[in-house]
């Protein structure tokens, strides 16, 4: 939820959701979008989560009833199938660090600012955020930040404290 808190939607937006697995994220997205589209992509492997599978993802739509707002596809964070400027709003919550190597995220970060409309917002919650900042100003971000989350999304270990990285790309 602190994914899209602060954002102050209008409900009309456009919400792309990277590596939404099973839908958690995407489909509180959708509840706040009642005239928008939330669009939800992913790989869907099973290695990144129990029960992860586009199927469950529609399921819980269905069941959430925001299924009329809600489109999933198929992508790959590094090579996101829309054009460029395509949403108002792009999130991920714990996907990027999955993407091997620096190269490999540093190319899903640009995607999503490519996919981003001029003056959108970006929100990641990973705990590898801390090294997006100088990738996410390369591709032309501005009001780049990242807040540590609380002790919950530590996942474990006080090393992998998971931060909130907010941007804004620039523009209207």
């Amino acid at each position: 939820a602190e994914l899209l808190d602060e954002l102050g939607l209008r409900g009309d937006e456009h919400i792309l959701d990277i590596g939404c697995g099973r839908g958690a994220v995407l489909l509180l997205a959708a509840e706040r979008v009642p005239g928008g589209r939330a669009v939800g992509a992913d790989i869907w492997r099973r290695r990144d989560q129990v029960g992860n599978s586009r199927a469950a993802a529609e399921r819980n739509a269905l069941l959430e009833g925001v299924s009329d707002r809600v489109e999933l596809v198929h992508a790959d964070a590094r090579d996101l199938p829309f054009d460029p400027d395509s949403f108002d709003v792009v999130v991920s919550n714990l996907t990027i660090h999955n993407i091997a190597g620096d190269d490999g995220r540093h190319r899903a970060l640009q995607e999503a600012v490519r996919v981003l409309r001029p003056g959108g917002q970006l929100r990641i919650v990973d705990f590898l955020a801390g090294r997006y900042i100088e990738p996410l100003h390369a591709a032309g971000c501005r009001d780049v930040s990242v807040r540590r989350l609380g002790w919950r999304m530590s996942f474990g270990s006080p090393v992998n404290v998971t931060g909130l990285v907010c941007a804004r790309k620039p523009g209207s």
